[in-house]
């Protein structure tokens, strides 16, 4: 998985995993119901999105990444169906 993630290097595989592993944490924690339904997380999603527009068009290279990986953990949380319902239950 590292290999695929990394785009041919584990090494790079294995900082994304440990990058959006820290995120997802503290998102978790932060937000432990990030939305009510599947309709609210594609605005949350929505709402991650324009703020990673805001970083690409006035913020360094370092905001556009952390903006992304908000997006990429928006997103997840709502494939893995955590929209409705805290963490863990």
């Amino acid at each position: 998985a590292e290999l695929i993630l990394g785009n041919g290097s584990v090494r790079s595989g294995r900082g994304l995993t440990a990058a959006l592993a820290k995120r997802m944490g503290e998102a978790r924690e932060k937000h432990p119901v990030f939305a009510e339904g599947e309709y609210h997380a594609l605005g949350v999603i929505g709402e991650e999105y324009r703020e990673l527009v805001h970083a690409v068009e006035h913020e360094s290279p370092e905001r556009i990444r952390d903006e992304a990986l908000d997006v990429a953990v928006t997103a997840l949380r709502l494939w893995m169906g955590e929209q409705g319902e805290p963490v863990g239950l």
